[in-house]
């Protein structure tokens, strides 16, 4: 399929000429909005498979990247080693979507596309950003997102929610670059901490118990990694 949704009502002969972004499609508004409501009361429900997603944290004017995941499923074997930094498998992101088939005005092969649905970001997220994808955590919500015979819109609603079961790590720089595809684009990096002196306080500055002048120290995330 491809991602960005094309509603089956677009009368355009290029697909590409949507006016507007689909790629993803907020679950407070997508039972309203013409763009996905039919779709999502068709029942035409789908899961987006991904290793896990990307978001940036703005802060002192820069963006630091992070790769959001699963965390990883630890083994029985790794219980008792000793060295378990490898012994654990990572789930594939199982996110919520909404799918669409639309036809070429004149005829032609029948487009498939998508859109990921979003909500508030949860709790241990939304430092990062106030958004995050629909999660669907484990075999069971996957069943039921998919079985729009059994489970009706009213019913599957239930199943978008934050999740808080999620990790993350901070990544390079690269992956701002969308032609970047190596795995690179998903290794941790360190954060470092910079400090940075402040000059002599003043009368309005800190001081310490024999009412001198007390140094101050401010911290500012900075990062380090081999491009």
């Amino acid at each position: 399929m491809r991602w960005g949704l094309i509603p089956s009502w677009f009368t355009e002969t290029n697909p590409s000429k949507m006016q507007f972004n689909t790629s993803n499609c907020r679950s407070d508004t997508m039972s309203e909005k013409a763009m996905y409501k039919g779709p999502f009361f068709k029942g035409r429900r789908c899961v987006v498979l991904a290793d896990g997603f990307y978001e940036w944290r703005r802060q002192d004017g820069e963006k630091q990247p992070y790769f959001i995941y699963f965390p990883p499923v630890k083994s029985e074997q790794s219980e008792d080693s000793k060295d378990d930094s490898d012994a654990g498998s990572r789930r594939l992101l199982t996110m919520a979507g909404l799918f669409d088939c639309w036809e070429p005005p004149g005829g032609g092969e029948t487009l498939y596309s998508y859109t990921v649905i979003t909500v508030d970001a949860s709790k241990s997220m939304n430092w990062i950003h106030d958004r995050m994808p629909a999660i669907l955590d484990g075999d069971e919500e996957i069943q039921k997102w998919l079985d729009f015979g059994e489970v009706p819109a009213k019913e599957a609603l239930k199943l978008i929610y934050p999740i808080e079961n999620i990790t993350y790590h901070p990544v390079s720089t690269i992956v701002n670059n969308s032609r970047n595809n190596t795995p690179e684009c998903i290794a941790p990096i360190i954060l470092q901490k910079k400090k940075v002196s402040l000059q002599n306080t003043s009368k309005r500055g800190l001081y310490d118990k024999n009412n001198k002048a007390a140094p101050v120290m401010k911290h500012r995330l900075t990062c380090s990694w081999a491009v």
